[in-house]
């Protein structure tokens, strides 16, 4: 028996490699809006956060409420719709996946992304076949926190939170789970060029899924 029964997981930058295709859509995004943009600033450390705050990073000058939002719906409509998604999965992830849902444990995704493009790519990799539940940032119909949608997976299913842990690869993973009171493992492999934060914040960092096999027995 595995130290923990229940595992959250993140999703990019975690189980999948979304880097090239969210940056190649929020470049085309900014041209449609006819919003220059300097491409230096279009890199995987961007990633992560609530699509405004992405925004709001590349284009730390942009204060135009109504160009945001453009921008936003142009993001929205090429990447929830993209059928030519070049996503990839991290290599031994899948078998991890499945090896964890084959031994019975319950396993859950909670992702800032909204429904459409999440479940678009949790079917592209079946995740859909071994994911207990996906819970995005719009899943009840108004924008909810990493911390309550740990929270409400607890609450939902019954969960012991010991036996509970967040697995990500980003700081508002690790402070969303310390602050739902289950444990964070922080996995480096994820965005983000800076991980000493992560580290700070983890209870535990592994460095590849051979370690994170390791971290969970």
């Amino acid at each position: 028996m595995l130290k923990y029964q229940n595992y959250i997981f993140d999703l990019d930058g975690t189980l999948i490699n979304s880097s090239e295709e969210v940056l190649n859509c929020f470049e085309k995004a900014f041209k449609e809006a006819n919003y220059d943009i300097d491409n230096s600033k279009l890199t995987s450390d961007v990633i992560g956060p609530p699509l405004r705050q992405i925004i709001q990073t590349i284009a730390p000058e942009l204060v135009d409420d109504d160009k945001i939002n453009d921008i936003m719906l142009n993001f929205r409509r090429i990447y929830d719709y993209d059928e030519n998604d070049i996503s990839i999965m991290y290599d031994e992830i899948y078998d991890l996946l499945c090896d964890l849902k084959n031994k019975g444990y319950k396993l859950y995704i909670a992702t800032f992304k909204p429904k459409i493009p999440t479940m678009r790519i949790v079917k592209k990799f079946h995740l859909d076949e071994i994911f207990n539940d996906v819970y995005t940032i719009d899943k009840f119909g108004t924008k909810i926190t990493k911390e309550e949608m740990i929270l409400n997976i607890i609450s939902s299913y019954n969960l012991e939170k010991d036996q509970t842990v967040m697995i990500g690869d980003a700081l508002s993973d690790m402070i969303a789970s310390k602050k739902a009171g289950i444990d964070g493992i922080g996995v480096l492999w994820g965005y983000g060029s800076d991980k000493e934060p992560l580290k700070e914040n983890s209870k535990y960092v592994v460095k590849d899924v051979k370690e994170l096999r390791e971290c969970l027995k």
